[in-house]
């Protein structure tokens, strides 16, 4: 029942408040006005000062922390060597950064950019991948470098901190972190308490502003303080100052002197109102908390009518019948909504091929969308939506299984997600492919309440995977096929070049007194031919066998070197070269023979491609690089030019001619293909002041369990 009320309240309400604002605000504002206005202006310059000098001491230690943070992390070993190797830098860079996404309760971007500035791995969010010479130009220094740029987020400080690579003692690259100013001085205003100010930074000649809490209006605000935020030298290009105003008359230290009055003055206003509030409250509170009540128990889309009758012609009356037909005008609009929103989730799963279902666990109801229908073929209306009926359109063989997933989710033995690739059996008798995917939710009582389910048609996807698998299957047996050709193939040539080979034998020794010297000269010339053909097909024998028939086992990686320099000792003796081993080398998991064959084709070039100017040096060192081990093969050689470091490792790819140095081009092509096989990776480092550095990794061996009762 709605409460009948008399007419003209609001007049007698408006003006019975106004006589009693009146009456308040010439009471306490005239006399707090006389009494602490000449104080209030003698003491704000000083409170002013104090609270500046205060905040830049904020501000200055947040930057300090974040400087301190990310100068410590560019001293990470980790982000070093991902500058120098990419290998699984997104696997380990990734969750390092993400560790410093925020610093001191401050967000902060940060990327990994190599020597020219080019981000490799990072959240410098908007920034593309072309090089800053910025950041190139702190690289270069081995120095700290700060700058202010407007980005999307506004101003913002931005440092390139350069990282150390330990091996060489020079800086290949940089962390480069940003921090908006206006984050800064959202940290500096909650720990500071801040009411009025603002943080101002001053670089390359510009001036850029962020807000502290309220900001500051020089107009609103004549007395102002300011003060310059202790920076770090490295920092020192940018200048930061604090700014802070108030108007006298909004500071209220001094009205604690006026407390007494206040209260008395309080006391007294209260009482009043109160006294005012108890003739006139529960006229006015009776018939807004009948409108609120009829609002609350108003239900939209339920077909009921909002009828509230008020007697009367004022205010209250006309806000009840306004309220009536704008309650009504909502509930058709609302009735209205739902029904597009329905086609439009209707619309939705048709193109996406997506039906949805709600299962309800305490009643059992469940309710199907037409997309859903139409997955199982089925016709709303015809056959009541439940359990048994959706699990008679699933595949007989994959019913148990998805029936055991979902007992599981609804008995909490798993997240509550259950996500299964089912068969559809449609009553027309074409099958389908279906996605399953249900989300179970949980009442307090740790029992479900409800269950969420879609389906989406994914057979032609399932048609194009099962196509793709076959081609994979066809790829993979025409390169068996064709590593079998070459392997014959290079095999039957071998004979008819060693018939050559005899044939010319014999013809030298039976023509030996009637051949010329040139026709020697010939002869020589068929000779070599042979011989570097033979030593060609040998490599190409080789470069085939390479996963042929293996059988990995474990492997002695300094035995496998040994044995690489006894048969080079030949070549190493008359080059009078020096080969080091390390005094240490792991035990691997590949093949015996092809680690052989890959440290004598390593340090068999550094021999061969020697300068005549020095004594060969061979340097074979270790490292540790955490699931892989690196080797490396240093020496003083001729080295490679840099335009040809990916080159090198192709098949037949030669870089002198053969007067110069002899060779079959394939014993690269060999040693890349060896490691890649055990999912390791070759390649010569760029820029090597003398001779050539070759590195390759390879996995290490993963510890096998110990036998139960060992």
């Amino acid at each position: 029942m709605i409460p009948r009320l008399g007419s003209r309240l609001s007049t007698r309400v408006a003006v019975s408040a106004s006589a009693l604002a009146v009456f308040f605000v010439l009471l306490m504002g005239g006399g707090a006005w006389l009494v602490t206005a000449q104080l209030i202006r003698g003491q704000v310059s000083e409170l002013l000062s104090t609270e500046a000098t205060l905040r830049a001491e904020k501000v200055s230690d947040l930057i300090d922390g974040i400087s301190a943070t990310f100068h410590a992390l560019a001293g990470n070993s980790a982000i070093a060597n991902a500058l120098v190797d990419s290998v699984g830098r997104e696997t380990y860079l990734r969750p390092l950064l993400a560790d410093v996404a925020e610093v001191h309760g401050m967000r902060t971007a940060l990327a990994v950019t190599d020597f020219i500035g080019r981000p490799l791995v990072g959240g410098l969010g908007g920034s593309d991948m072309e090089p800053d010479p910025w950041v190139a130009a702190a690289v270069a220094s081995g120095r700290v470098r700060a700058t202010v740029t407007v980005g999307g987020d506004g101003p913002e400080l931005r440092v390139a901190e350069p990282v150390i690579y330990a091996n060489t003692g020079t800086a290949e690259g940089a962390l480069v972190w940003r921090v908006t100013l206006d984050e800064l001085a959202r940290r500096a205003a909650q720990q500071a308490g801040v009411v009025s100010g603002e943080l101002r930074v001053e670089a390359d000649g510009r001036s850029y502003v962020a807000r502290l809490d309220k900001g500051l209006d020089d107009a609103q605000a004549p007395m102002i303080a300011e003060a310059a935020v202790p920076l770090a030298p490295q920092l020192s290009v940018v200048r930061l100052f604090v700014r802070v105003g108030a108007q006298p008359q909004t500071l209220d230290v001094p009205l604690r002197r006026l407390t007494t009055t206040f209260l008395a003055i309080g006391a007294a206003s209260t009482l009043l109102v109160v006294l005012f509030a108890a003739v006139l409250g529960r006229r006015l509170t009776y018939a807004l908390s009948g409108l609120a009540e009829a609002a609350t128990s108003f239900a939209f889309g339920k077909g009921d009518r909002a009828a509230f009758v008020i007697d009367g012609d004022d205010e209250i009356a006309r806000l009840g019948a306004a309220f009536s037909g704008m309650v009504e005008r909502l509930d058709a609009a609302y009735q209205d909504l739902e029904r597009r929103s329905q086609t439009l989730l209707s619309n939705a799963e048709r193109v996406a091929r997506i039906g949805s279902a709600t299962w309800e666990s305490a009643t059992g109801r469940q309710v199907w969308s037409d997309q859903f229908h139409a997955l199982l073929g089925t016709v709303p209306g015809e056959e009541d939506p439940s359990r048994a009926a959706f699990f008679r359109r699933v595949h007989y063989d994959d019913r148990e299984r998805l029936a055991a997933a979902l007992d599981a989710a609804l008995s909490r033995q798993g997240d509550g997600h259950v996500v299964e690739d089912i068969r559809l059996m449609r009553p027309d008798g074409q099958e389908r492919v279906g996605q399953f995917r249900a989300e179970v939710a949980y009442g307090d009582d740790g029992l479900p309440t409800r269950v969420d389910v879609t389906i989406q048609d994914i057979t032609d996807r399932k048609r194009l995977e099962e196509k793709l698998d076959a081609l994979v299957v066809e790829l993979s047996r025409s390169n068996e096929e064709l590593e079998q050709f070459a392997y014959v193939a290079s095999h039957d040539l071998r004979q008819p070049l060693r018939t050559v080979r005899s044939y010319v034998s014999l013809i030298e020794e039976s023509l030996d007194d009637k051949l010329d010297v040139e026709t020697r000269e010939f002869m020589d010339f068929i000779r070599d031919g042979v011989r570097r053909m033979d030593a060609l097909i040998t490599d190409l024998l080789a470069y085939s066998r390479v996963g042929r028939a293996s059988t990995d086992q474990p492997v002695d990686t300094s035995r496998a070197a040994d044995l690489a320099l006894m048969d080079l000792q030949t070549e190493i003796d008359e080059a009078g070269a020096h080969v080091v081993l390390p005094a240490k080398m792991p035990v691997v998991l590949g093949d015996a023979g092809e680690m052989t064959r890959l440290f004598q084709n390593l340090v068999g070039n550094a021999v061969k491609y020697r300068s005549p100017e020095r004594r060969p040096e061979v340097v074979v060192t270790l490292g540790d690089w955490g699931d892989y081990w690196q080797f490396t093969v240093a020496d003083n050689g001729i080295g490679v030019p840099p335009e040809h470091a990916e080159r090198v490792f192709g098949i037949f790819q030669r870089l002198h001619a053969r007067d110069e140095y002899e060779g079959t081009g394939i014993g690269l092509a060999i040693c890349r293909k060896v490691v890649e096989r055990q999912g390791g990776r070759i390649w010569v480092e760029p820029g090597a002041p003398t001779g050539t550095i070759f590195h390759f990794t390879w996995p290490k061996m993963r510890r096998l369990p110990e036998p139960a009762g060992a």
